[in-house]
């Protein structure tokens, strides 16, 4: 069973909220949870940022190494 997009990226932006929220509340030296649930409504869009962001860069090294070692393959150094 395939889950509709919006819904795939619903699910995961509760799962990442839930993470985050837990993450904080019960780290070494945890804190409450009203400030842990206002902390997590803050760090989850950064957190997706972060993510697309390095999925973007990782995307253009990968092409870039592909188009070198083309030249590679050619005998253009």
């Amino acid at each position: 069973m395939t889950l509709p997009k919006p819904l795939r990226t619903a699910l995961m932006l509760v799962a990442l909220y839930a993470v985050c929220v837990l993450f904080l509340r019960y780290r070494r030296d945890g804190m409450d949870w009203q400030p842990a649930l206002l902390i997590g409504l803050a760090m989850t869009p950064l957190a997706l940022l972060l993510a697309k962001g390095r999925d973007k860069l990782n995307g253009k090294t990968r092409d870039a190494g592909a188009r070198w070692r083309d030249r590679m393959r050619r005998g253009n150094n």
